[in-house]
């Protein structure tokens, strides 16, 4: 019974992690790009207001809570950054620098920082288990149309 028991947590477990990971597709290795996933999870402060992802100062998507999107990015050094609205990167926004490389897969969370006057979004590069485990905790599901840009926003 014993022997059972550890065979059906270990399937159930192997179940999970194939689910985890068809959320997050990785980059084909023979890809001329860099795959770039931004994830804004829950949170409170701010959960009304969509955080921009911006990279090398042009924003390319709007995040609502719980959502995530995949960009494709050219290889070498670029800046990222997570703000309140806004179509260009703040001068004084917190940056994460990554050297992208071709066929590669890299993830970025927004993070909300709260403090007694300001209120704030950070960029964090963090790793695929990570991404897999916020993804599922936080149930933040894809979002398709983070690349289109409102009329308001023009």
């Amino acid at each position: 019974m014993k022997t059972f028991s550890i065979v059906l947590l270990l399937l159930c477990s192997l179940q999970s992690s194939v689910m985890m990971s068809q959320e997050l597709k990785e980059n084909s290795e023979d890809s001329d790009m860099g795959l770039v996933y931004f994830i804004r999870g829950k949170g409170h402060a701010g959960s009304a207001t969509a955080f921009s992802a911006v990279v090398d100062d042009v924003r390319v998507c709007k995040l609502n809570n719980r959502r995530y999107t995949a960009y494709s990015v050219a290889p070498g050094m670029h800046e990222f950054k997570a703000q309140f609205g806004g179509k260009k990167g703040k001068k004084k926004a917190e940056i994460a620098k990554i050297d992208i490389e071709a066929g590669e897969t890299y993830y970025i969370q927004m993070v909300m920082q709260s403090s007694f006057w300001v209120n704030d979004v950070s960029p964090v590069e963090i790793t695929r288990n990570s991404a897999l485990r916020l993804v599922e905790d936080d149930k933040i599901k894809e979002d398709p149309k983070c690349g289109e840009v409102d009329a308001s926003d023009e």
